[in-house]
């Protein structure tokens, strides 16, 4: 990582969002540590990134295609969420094809319009209004807003991690944040 680490016993706010990301998620992850210089910012990441996983009107597997597709030329959001992938229902198969950047082979519509979304959304250059079009005739309102914050959130932390160059996390933290998350599902 580009900066050192700060030390969550020098700041009660740092220590506090340390404490609520630890509740939410299970780990402190190398991601969230990049932003502990900023404790009120980390507070929001926590605060956002705490809705996208658990708040949203957006499935499992549709979370992770959001996930994996913005995080898709990230080695750390990979590793994170492709076995998050597996366990919601994506195929190695799958997975492939959204990590070469195409929408997968046998999903559902609603998932290869959302996909297809999420491809255009994450290339910044507009949602053609066919795509669009068939994203209106699969969700909601509510789910289109949400795939948007998702997607948001999660370009927002693959860009971090790219210019900060965020280390990968030990393969014990991955093991403890796929458990936690796998607790707060049934939850």
């Amino acid at each position: 990582m580009r900066l050192p680490d700060a030390d969550p016993a020098q700041s009660p706010e740092l220590a506090a969002a340390y404490e609520e990301f630890l509740r939410t998620r299970g780990i402190v992850s190398n991601v969230m540590k990049s932003f502990a210089h900023a404790p009120a910012g980390l507070s929001a990441i926590v605060d956002l990134g705490s809705y996208c996983r658990y708040g949203t009107d957006l499935t499992e597997k549709q979370k992770e295609l959001v996930i994996l597709i913005t995080g898709r030329g990230v080695a750390y959001a990979w590793h994170h969420h492709a076995p998050l992938g597996l366990k919601a229902g994506l195929s190695e198969a799958q997975l492939q094809a959204l990590r070469d950047g195409q929408v997968p082979d046998g999903l559902e519509e609603a998932e290869s319009a959302l996909s297809a979304y999420v491809f255009a959304y994450a290339a910044l250059k507009g949602v053609p209004a066919a795509i669009f079009a068939r994203m209106q005739a699969a969700f909601s309102p509510r789910q289109i807003t949400d795939v948007n914050i998702t997607a948001g959130y999660y370009l927002c932390l693959a860009s971090s991690i790219i210019a900060m160059e965020v280390q990968p996390d030990a393969p014990q933290v991955l093991d403890a944040a796929t458990s936690f998350h796998a607790t707060a599902e049934r939850a």
